[in-house]
């Protein structure tokens, strides 16, 4: 578990049952892709205890209304008509700006420092020539 009960409380002056906090640990481990026993680094673990904490407090008032409502955008009641939005209305707002912060959902991009192509360009012909004086190319 990411949370316990007194995490809860402290993170969000909510107190919820053990019933919610499971809740809260099952849709935060779907969310962030991860079950509890991979995720080793305390960082982390640090962020997915908050996003516990802050959907146990999403929950508070009745846990199951998470798993019932419909991320509705519009309702027009002449032809009945009815528009379905892209959010994710079972996951506290605050949780997900928490599940963002986890390592494996950071960017990957590697950055480099400014490349001197002259040197570059040296020691590739370096190479070059040491590897022609090891191999003896023969003229059939």
């Amino acid at each position: 578990m990411y949370a316990t009960i007194e995490d809860v409380y402290e993170i969000t002056g909510v107190n919820v049952d053990l019933a919610t906090l499971k809740q809260a640990q099952a849709i935060i481990e779907t969310a962030s892709a991860r079950p509890a026993e991979l995720v080793s680094n305390e960082t982390d673990i640090l962020w997915l205890r908050k996003a516990v904490a802050y959907q146990c407090a999403y929950m508070d008032e009745d846990p199951t209304s998470v798993f019932e409502q419909p991320n509705m955008e519009s309702v027009t009641q002449g032809q009945n008509k009815m528009v379905f939005g892209d959010k994710a209305v079972w996951l506290a707002p605050l949780a997900q700006k928490a599940i963002g912060n986890v390592s494996w959902r950071k960017s990957r991009m590697i950055r480099f420092g400014p490349i001197d192509y002259r040197k570059e360009l040296k020691r590739q012909n370096r190479e070059t020539r040491r590897m022609r004086g090891k191999w003896r190319w023969h003229v059939l």
